[in-house]
């Protein structure tokens, strides 16, 4: 093996796969070239190179962890649950901008809860993306938005890495991600190829 190619390094380490990754490398000649593509430089990413990879070069886009200046940020705090429903609401409602927005939440359930309160007055407008859906019913809800059949969708992280969609103008999370990395990559799908994005984040009052 003269090359070896591994990409989302830091999500593959964040799922678990450390072992697995360390048995692999562990087993290979250590004449080859490894190239490594990893959307942040986390603490266990600079660990594994320490150990299995010698005088590696890091080539960056960005400093790692800093989004992008054509990203605005605005933060809302809210009081509870149901006023972050009635608060998304008024912002799909409101914002005449809001042409391609992509909606963030922590777990599956909240998902299909947050779809079915937007649907009661935005009806056929969003789509809905988790793993509990089928592959084909992804698929038909990605067309959708790509071809701007629908105006958003409302997803896990399952869409927040590896997608080039282009002009998303917002990017919503509904819930702040548990993983700091993870805003990154979820802000990240705006903003993008040198445009502007807006993300707009609900942050429960302590």
């Amino acid at each position: 093996l003269q090359k070896l190619v591994i990409d989302e390094f830091d999500e593959i380490l964040n799922l678990g796969f450390r072992a697995q990754l360390t048995s692999i490398l562990s087993m290979m000649r250590g004449k080859k070239q490894n190239i490594l593509f990893s959307a942040t430089m986390t603490e266990e990413v600079d660990a594994m190179l320490d150990e299995y990879f010698e005088f590696p070069v890091e080539v960056s886009l960005a400093q790692s962890g800093t989004p992008l200046e054509q990203i605005e940020q605005i933060v809302y705090q809210v009081p509870n649950f149901l006023t972050k429903l009635n608060m998304l609401k008024h912002l799909v409602r409101e914002t005449e901008t809001m042409e391609r927005v992509l909606i963030f939440v922590n777990n599956k359930r909240i998902v299909d809860l947050v779809f079915e309160t937007l649907d009661e007055e935005f009806s056929e407008q969003f789509g809905v993306i988790h793993s509990n859906k089928s592959q084909n019913y992804r698929l038909n809800a990605m067309r959708n938005f790509e071809a701007q059949k629908v105006r958003g969708l409302i997803t896990t992280d399952i869409m927040a890495r590896g997608l080039d969609i282009s002009d998303i103008t917002h990017v919503i999370n509904f819930e702040i991600p548990e993983v700091p990395e993870q805003y990154i990559h979820r802000i990240g799908r705006t903003g993008r190829a040198d445009k502007n994005g807006i993300s707009i984040s609900k942050k429960k009052k302590k």
